[in-house]
């Protein structure tokens, strides 16, 4: 069974969230500028030990291992402007490539007698702002294993002797290892938290700006409708007094007469939906919603849409909810189901079945057809607006049901049926539908 959740269109191109999304090439390349620089500095300062200092460095060795960090920032650097996405498992990677051309360094340089083996602090850091958690300390782990095996597997290098006795383990080197653990751990757990509490307040602030700008698109719609429908009220006001003329028209046939009829009561029918529209924009913005029991709300569903649907014979509603529930619902939320219940319609005018219960915390309303189904690529834009798969319409009865259940914290989910047909899904929290919870 193939399923499918609606996509929100402003989430999509919203720059905030484009911002989150492309910062993982961004920071691979951050990491090889960084590494450029620490390549540099340590090829300088190689060179300076040896012709200057006159130190006695495995050169050929360490020079092989920066040349190896060289060709692999070079190979970072291109890959970080390619097309496919920076995964997390791979940024870790490359830190701990950072991890073990050091650790070779250090261990052809003096082991942990070296000043710089403090530098293994760097890609903690960097894990502790851009990784998740666990892979912080992965990295953490990894830098402190390097770090300890250092203390009892290097090279000796003569300049650091007089320092650090090569025989065994002083305090000043204990202490330096030291050190370096608190310091990984402090890192590690209080970096890492600040970091994920910035991303969290990213993130909350996207979704606010898509939420805002979602109502934007929805307050924009509601005044388009609320403007129409008080331009055609004066054409449709027109047709009421032409039909109530001829209905009173003695000449007027009998068959004749009924199909007047059968017109006055679709004007009747119209001139309700337009003060519906106008009703509904202004209670969306002024943010109005009203408390209704759950079954009367379906009972009036149900009367409403096949006053608009009378073709429909066949559609049935299986309300199983609490009889005491009380729904909290603005004029949004019916139009939503409207709008389902009429693309089902349009697919399987013979069946239509709606079932409204609760799932695991959820309001579910599930509305069933035996049309074609869902086509993987049009599924993909489900929920965006001006998008229609009917070849008609404007494409906005999916965007405005979605755009309702983004409201109250939902969703909507598709599936295939089998053999054939589909079933959509409004999910809602509980606690934002029913009063009672």
């Amino acid at each position: 069974m193939s399923t499918y959740t609606a996509r929100n269109q402003s989430k999509t191109d919203n720059p905030v969230t484009t911002e989150l999304r492309d910062s993982a090439p961004l920071n691979l390349k951050r990491l090889c500028l960084l590494r450029s620089v620490v390549l540099t500095g340590q090829c300088l300062a190689l060179a300076y030990a040896v012709e200057v200092l006159g130190w006695s460095l495995p050169v050929g060795k360490l020079s092989a291992i920066l040349l190896i960090m060289g060709l692999v920032t070079l190979a970072t650097w291109w890959r970080a402007d390619r097309a496919w996405p920076v995964t997390d498992g791979e940024f870790l990677f490359q830190l701990l490539i950072d991890v073990l051309a050091l650790t070779l360094v250090l261990y052809e340089a003096g082991g942990a007698g070296n000043p710089f083996v403090s530098f293994f602090l760097v890609p903690i850091c960097i894990a502790a702002t851009t990784l998740p958690w666990r892979f912080t300390w992965l990295v953490a782990a990894g830098s402190l294993a390097a770090y300890s095996t250092l203390l009892f597997y290097y090279q000796p290098l003569a300049a650091l002797e007089p320092h650090h006795n090569s025989t065994g383990l002083n305090l000043h080197v204990i202490g330096m290892w030291f050190n370096f653990a608190v310091s990984a751990a402090l890192i590690t757990y209080f970096v890492a938290q600040m970091a994920t509490a910035v991303r969290r307040r990213d993130q909350a602030l996207a979704d606010a700006r898509e939420q805002r700008l979602q109502d934007e698109q929805l307050l924009a719609i509601a005044t388009l409708a609320a403007g129409t429908a008080h331009e055609l009220g004066t054409p449709l006001s027109t047709m009421r007094i032409l039909s109530d003329e001829l209905r009173d028209d003695p000449a007027l046939p009998e068959p004749l007469r009924k199909d007047v009829a059968t017109l006055d009561s679709q004007l009747t029918l119209c001139k309700q939906i337009l003060n519906r529209l106008t009703t509904t924009a202004q209670d969306f913005s002024a943010g109005r919603t009203e408390t209704i029991a759950a079954h009367k709300f379906f009972a009036l569903l149900k009367e409403h849409w096949q006053l608009l649907r009378p073709s429909t014979h066949d559609a049935s509603f299986q309300i199983d909810l609490p009889e005491h529930a009380q729904m909290l619902m603005d004029t949004t939320l019916e139009q939503a189901m409207i709008n389902l219940l009429n693309n089902a319609a349009d697919v399987s005018p013979d069946y239509v079945h709606l079932r409204a219960y609760i799932d695991d915390g959820e309001l579910v309303v599930a509305i069933e057809d035996a049309g074609q189904g869902i086509p993987a690529a049009q599924a993909e834009r489900l929920g965006t607006p001006f998008y229609t798969t009917k070849g008609r319409g404007l494409g906005l009865g999916l965007f405005v049901s979605n755009a309702a259940a983004n409201r109250y914290g939902g969703k909507l989910v598709w599936h295939n049926r089998e053999p054939r047909g589909s079933r959509v899904e409004l999910r809602l929290p509980c606690e934002g539908v029913f009063v009672d919870g």
